[in-house]
């Protein structure tokens, strides 16, 4: 997934921990405890980056599956982000330039790649960063044959572990930071006059 949009994904999170933190007012959020804060903190943050590590940008884009030999990985960077690149001959079809965010074994060795089988599920879509974006890479020939790995494209899939990881943590950060002005609110003032 792009940096890019794992920060867009991120801020709709995080806007909506915002407007479900405020309304409670400060009754009802000092009733929650600080190892609960800290719950929803740590497990809102291990689910972001599990859909992070297990997604890539949702599309709409046609998913092609095809099974042909590779040659020239590359990583190529751009800004902080990266992607690899390698070209792919379908069988019986002219050569096709492929990016992906999966990392494949020994993907920095050309010479281990070139004329390996591989079967490939790529989005058939030019306009994305990463153009006809492998989601899907099994390995058919040589050394590593049977490796499977994959990402989620799907608009409804894997992607939105990150803003809702992102809402759970934000949560839980809120929590934890307005905790003790929360419990000054609801706690009686020392000044307060006693009455019989």
């Amino acid at each position: 997934m792009d940096r890019s949009v794992f920060i867009l994904s991120c801020l709709l999170g995080l806007g909506i921990a915002f407007s479900v933190f405020w309304p409670l007012g400060s009754k009802r959020r000092s009733l929650i405890s600080l190892p609960i804060w800290w719950f929803f903190l740590i497990a809102g943050a291990v689910l972001s980056m599990f859909g992070l590590s297990h997604s890539t940008a949702p599309s709409f884009a046609t998913r092609i599956t095809q099974t042909g030999r590779s040659s020239a990985f590359v990583e190529q960077r751009y800004g902080r982000d990266s992607k690899f690149t390698f070209s792919f001959s379908p069988d019986g079809r002219p050569p096709l330039q492929v990016d992906t965010h999966i990392i494949v074994p020994h993907w920095g060795n050309a010479q281990v790649f070139e004329g390996r089988t591989l079967r490939i599920t790529y989005l058939n879509d030019s306009s994305r960063t990463a153009r006809n974006e492998a989601i899907d890479v099994v390995i058919l020939s040589g050394e590593n044959a049977g490796w499977e790995d994959s990402l989620d494209a799907r608009p409804l899939g894997m992607w939105l572990a990150v803003p809702v990881g992102a809402l759970i943590a934000g949560f839980g950060y809120l929590g934890m930071r307005f905790r003790k002005d929360d419990l000054a609110k609801v706690e009686p003032s020392d000044t307060t006059p006693l009455t019989v």
